[in-house]
């Protein structure tokens, strides 16, 4: 039987070799031997922890307390042990004893980190591991798990900061892989960038299967967008605009680099200026071999002094070799900007990374050339250039990035003020949906705007803010709520990044569809056989083939009557516009079907009065206030009030009747018109029989209501 001291000898052997599975048993063994032993103890809880035996890790920590209670260490791998087993309530009390013993342990700090992480606490979890890259005590973990917290915080510059500075530290697959994801996001939307990452990561390990996934993703979705940008890139930028922001001394002084940065032929250097002065002299100013470029001699001289400073001759032998950013420096070519299977400037990233000089470099000549080339490519309205300069390998400081937009803004802040003036336009005058929609088209506008990256989102917020404006406008001004969500739905076409502004916007539609369901619930809609239907809406009266206009609408009629001596029900419906066309429907009912067919009847009735009198009524008003008269039936209209006939026993007496004294009354298909102070000075005319006799009583409440 084996000793104690052989127990813990072999428990310490297998515990040393990672041997978890082994060692557990024996370790649970000889703590039982010797209680009091905190290494044994300490053993055992490490032990179940890898092995996720989670509640055992837990009891063998605390045994461990009860032995060393003034152990910060201990306390914070219990604390661990409750996170790993999300008993997060316990683990915090935990954590605050711990922290009793040892405020300033960056270990505390870690595991206070993770459990506001898994509390979904992200701004406490970020501030507890800044603090621990402020004290400079920070790993390659801590900085991949700041990025991540920053990431799902929506700070995504912070996020591919520290995954920068983690990387720094220990190069690892997982702060590469993580910088790919925030690159992949649609709100920062740099997917070449996402690529070199991923392309980074499987550098180190060849075998990262989620890199793979992704970078596949995203390389399918690149290729033919590089194919789109080549095709329409040609000729962008002019030979005369070539060389405005970057010379290359080795490229103008037709010198070889060298094998390494160090190596440097000083009289090689000086038989080349001469040669290049010589051209200059001899070519009116031109150099031949850069496309007749015109070169000034002092320009030309200063690039000796260049090749002389040991950094910039580092710098400048960077982007020579690397000849996709050198012609993009020179003469705007885009392919630095496409993704390509044979393009990966992965030498050129780390000295980016690992040289701040470098980085500063190249930072002002590179946003001034992105400058021309993105104003270039938004004015002649070259969509896929666009979308490749914003998609990555961006490489300025974040101080020159005004530069890389300045004419960019100009351009989108013209555009947002040219849809401003058609917005402002609208509230006055009704604006034409299709004229609307060439408009945008015109000026590539969603298609623009849902490009633009962070540093221009507030043209885009203005852009839809427009849109917004301009269907209110529809509803408020013009009292046209269809045309209101129209307008609305113009706003879907852009890809709005603000959660706020989707939800203003989301609030709108929903407001103006409750006014489109509230105005058309009164439409009416019947079928007349298989081929033949009757519609009533907003809009007019359909039947068959034919239309009228609300607008168009002059008079109405309509009414039931019944037969009795066959007892059935004859249904007639009539409207007529200015022009004389007319829309008549009319059925028949029996008895059994008179009360569906009344139903729809009314239906018709009430959609006709909703949707068509307004017209009729607003063309006779017109009339009146012009001082002429309107007929209806044996009425006859004024701006003062009614003229009808009335029969005395031998003859007709003409009677005049002031709105005030009006009164109407409709009654079994007649409209009844009397003289409230006399109601025997009557007449009466028939709904279905007379034209606008159904819209007098309107009128009269109307003119009754008017100031004299």
């Amino acid at each position: 039987m084996d000793s104690t001291s052989s127990l813990k000898e072999r428990s310490q052997k297998l515990f040393d070799e990672g041997k978890f599975t082994e060692a557990f048993p024996l370790l649970k063994k000889v703590v039982q031997e010797t209680p009091n032993d905190v290494n044994l103890w300490a053993n055992l809880a490490w032990t179940a922890l890898q092995l996720q035996r989670f509640d055992e890790a837990i009891e063998a920590y605390k045994q461990t307390i009860r032995i060393t209670p003034q152990s910060d260490w201990v306390w914070r791998q219990l604390a661990k042990a409750l996170l790993d087993a999300d008993r997060l309530d316990e683990a915090e009390k935990i954590l605050t004893n711990a922290r009793s013993l040892n405020t300033n342990s960056p270990w505390l700090l870690r595991h206070y980190a993770e459990l506001y992480h898994k509390q979904q606490n992200i701004p406490k979890e970020i501030e507890l591991l800044e603090k621990i890259h402020e004290s400079g005590e920070a790993n390659g973990s801590d900085l991949t798990w700041l990025g991540i917290a920053y990431n799902y915080h929506g700070n995504y510059a912070k996020a591919i900061h520290f995954y920068h500075l983690s990387y720094a530290k220990l190069e690892d697959t997982a702060p590469l892989f993580n910088m790919g994801l925030v690159f992949n996001n649609p709100e920062v939307s740099q997917n070449v960038d996402a690529t070199d990452a991923y392309r980074r990561a499987l550098a180190l390990n060849p075998d990262h299967q989620r890199a793979k996934e992704q970078f596949e993703v995203t390389r399918q979705k690149l290729v033919p967008l590089a194919n789109r940008a080549k095709a329409v890139a040609m000729d962008m930028i002019q030979p005369d605009e070539y060389f405005q922001f970057y010379l290359s001394p080795f490229e103008t002084l037709q010198v070889e680099p060298g094998k390494s940065a160090d190596e440097f032929d000083v009289k090689a250097i000086q038989r080349a200026k001469k040669r290049l002065l010589q051209e200059i002299d001899l070519n009116d100013g031109k150099v031949s071999w850069l496309g007749d470029h015109s070169l000034d001699r002092s320009r030309a001289l200063a690039l000796e002094n260049e090749l002389h400073d040991n950094h910039k001759r580092l710098y400048h032998r960077a982007i020579f070799q690397n000849s996709r950013l050198l012609r993009f420096l020179t003469r705007s070519d885009i392919d630095h900007f496409l993704y390509d299977d044979d393009y990966f400037p992965k030498e050129t990233i780390e000295l980016l990374e690992k040289d701040q000089g470098f980085s500063s470099f190249l930072s002002k000549p590179f946003a001034q050339q992105y400058n021309l080339l993105l104003s270039r490519a938004l004015e002649r309205k070259m969509l896929p250039v666009v979308e490749v300069l914003f998609d990555g390998r961006r490489w300025v400081l974040p101080e020159d990035d005004d530069v890389c937009f300045e004419g960019a803004n100009k351009q989108v802040n013209n555009l947002v003020s040219l849809l401003r003036a058609e917005a402002g336009s609208g509230e006055k005058k009704k604006p034409s949906l299709q004229a609307l929609e060439t408009f945008l088209n015109q000026h590539a506008l969603p298609g623009i705007f849902n490009l633009l990256p962070a540093s221009l989102r507030s043209a885009h917020t203005d852009i839809v803010a427009e849109l917004r404006s301009l269907a209110i406008s529809c509803y408020k001004n013009h009292g046209d709520s269809d045309l209101s969500q129209s307008v609305l739905n113009l706003g879907k076409l852009f890809h709005f990044k603000s959660t706020e502004r989707n939800k203003h916007l989301e609030q709108d539609h929903k407001k103006i569809a409750e006014k489109v369901v509230e105005e058309r619930k009164d439409e009416a809609n019947l079928v007349f056989g298989e081929e033949r239907s009757f519609q009533i809406t907003k809009d007019g009266i359909w039947t068959a083939n034919r239309f009228l206009p609300a607008s168009s609408v002059n008079k109405m009629r309509w009414g039931i009557t019944r037969d009795t001596g066959t007892g059935k029900y004859d249904y007639l419906f009539v409207i007529t516009d200015d022009a004389g066309e007319t829309i008549r429907a009319s059925w028949c009912a029996s008895d059994k079907r008179e009360a569906n067919s009344t139903k729809h009847f009314n239906s018709i009735e009430q959609a006709a009065l909703s949707y068509l009198a307004d017209a009729a009524i607003e063309k006779m008003q017109a009339i009146l206030q012009r001082g002429q008269s309107v007929v209806i039936g044996p009425c006859t209209l004024t701006k003062e009030g009614i003229k009808f006939k009335t029969q005395c026993l031998f003859f007709k007496k003409n009677q005049f009747v002031g709105w005030t004294e009006v009164s109407t009354e409709v009654r079994n298909g007649q409209v009844i018109v009397c003289k409230t102070s006399q109601p025997k000075v009557a007449t009466t005319m028939s709904t279905r029989e007379t034209d606008n006799a159904v819209l007098l009583p309107i009128i009269t409440l109307i003119m009754r209501d008017k100031k004299p």
